[in-house]
């Protein structure tokens, strides 16, 4: 027998019937700080790293796209059972929602197994990616290790996903603040103190996750909770496999894709020099800083209209996207302003290493940073856009608009620049200000486009009715 508490019941009615910005910003503005802080990971990382050098820094840049394009398959896997859970709980269906994240888990397993074989086998694997033989000398161990971290994601991000449909919201605060903190601590000791090397940097990584993990193992092990783990709950049927694949498979191919086409602009903008990548790869964490806000409102808001649309209550659906618009639209300028400030003290930062600071460097940032800042501003409907598309179970949509993002208005756009014009390595941050533009233009329209066509089916139905 599957139970649910009181809380998960007075949620589930809230999101139903109460105040849209009460709710919106209940279940946002944690997450917004939780990816915040998840972002901030990624310049910890970056940071750490130009700490040893600007080679070790270029070398974690181009690593972590590789480490994005495994991690997506956990990833597609957790969005796809997300939007499932999500329509469940919309409908109080509580034995579904354990079956779902029951056979979540088991897939996730034979995914773990399958990684942990070919860690072995790094370097060669490096190598047919086309990795540059200098970045695989430097970083074959630091993705060896980043690997042992993934697998720990698959789990935790499921878990994550859970407790963001029950509109946990500041339990994840809670639980990313503890992370951040031992992150924080344990790189100082090895970088700083200790004086080791990006695999010191990615063990620590290691370390943190480990935490959350355990965390997650505890709630996916309560006895009869509908959001726990049992595999008499495991189910391998059709109905179950085809729905969950159906929504998994675009969200793997889009992360994959995505990930895959910035190790591509990478390896592009190393013609520039490899201090380049390096720079790129700081300049797309300092947009992190605030695109991170926005994707704390994208996870929360797909989960709420997804809740909405399994309960067929449509309107209220768009009612909510409108809202999460216009909130991170209000994120993207405030924070344009504010990172626009920032952007010398920041970039300086990342200058710093142990041979001095380098002032080619830091210039180099800030002009790519500078062009890529000014993409942020419409971009943000593509973060709105997505929670409509997300909580609809539209993930081949978000994947055209992702595939599109990268191999029509990314690769071609450098590839121009570099062939056709005398651009310097300023091309790359325009290149991304164009990407990012269009994207968010493209996602504006696609979600107008779905809305007007959802009202069409939905009246139609009625009128047969």
């Amino acid at each position: 027998m599957v139970s649910v508490t009181a809380k998960d019941e007075n949620f589930r009615d809230e999101v139903q019937r109460g105040n849209i910005w009460k709710i919106v910003f209940r279940v946002c503005v944690p997450l917004a700080i939780y990816s915040w802080i998840s972002q901030l990971f990624s310049v910890l990382d970056t940071l750490m790293a130009s700490r040893i050098s600007s080679e070790a820094v270029s070398t974690v840049v181009y690593m972590v796209q590789l480490q994005h394009i495994v991690l997506s398959v956990g990833q597609g896997l957790s969005v796809g059972g997300g939007i499932m859970i999500a329509h469940a709980y919309g409908r109080g269906d509580w034995e579904r929602i354990r079956r779902i994240l029951s056979t979540t888990i088991a897939l996730c397993l034979v995914l773990s197994l399958l990684i942990l074989a070919a860690i072995p086998f790094t370097p060669s694997l490096l190598r047919l990616s086309g990795t540059p033989e200098i970045f695989i000398e430097l970083g074959s161990l630091y993705f060896s290790v980043t690997l042992l971290g993934i697998i720990i994601q698959f789990f935790t991000t499921i878990y994550i996903s859970c407790e963001r449909c029950r509109g946990r919201s500041r339990r994840i605060l809670f639980l990313n603040l503890s992370v951040v903190i031992i992150k924080l601590v344990v790189t100082a000791l090895f970088v700083y103190v200790l004086e080791g090397d990006i695999v010191s940097i990615a063990a620590a990584t290691l370390i943190s996750y480990t935490i959350l993990f355990i965390y997650a193992l505890k709630a996916f092990c309560t006895k009869d909770d509908a959001f726990s783990f049992s595999r008499k709950y495991i189910t391998f049927r059709k109905e179950m496999l085809s729905q969950l694949f159906r929504l998994s498979v675009p969200s793997m191919i889009e992360k994959m894709a995505f990930a895959a086409g910035k190790a591509m602009v990478n390896n592009m903008a190393a013609g520039y020099g490899t201090d380049i990548v390096g720079a790129a790869g700081i300049s797309n964490n300092m947009s992190g800083l605030l695109t991170g806000i926005q994707t704390g409102f994208e996870d929360g808001g797909a989960s709420l209209e997804g809740q909405l649309y399994g309960s067929r209550n449509f309107e209220r659906t768009v009612k909510v996207y409108r809202h999460i618009q216009a909130a991170v639209s209000i994120i993207a300028v405030a924070g344009f302003f504010i990172m626009l400030a920032l952007t010398d003290p920041i970039a300086r930062l990342f200058s710093l290493s142990r041979g001095g600071y380098d002032p080619s460097f830091h210039s180099s940032i800030c002009s790519i940073f500078h062009y890529e800042l000014f993409g942020t501003l419409l971009l943000s409907f593509a973060y709105s856009g997505f929670t409509l598309l997300l909580g609809m179970g539209k993930t081949k949509t978000i994947l055209a608009i992702n595939v599109a993002r990268i191999f029509v208005f990314r690769l071609p756009v450098i590839f121009f620049f570099q062939h056709f014009t005398s651009l310097d390595f300023t091309a790359v941050g325009l290149t991304m200000a164009i990407s990012n533009s269009s994207v968010g233009i493209v996602a504006l329209i696609a979600g107008e486009v779905i809305i007007r066509k959802e009202r069409k089916r939905l009246s139609a139905s009625r009128t047969h009715e």
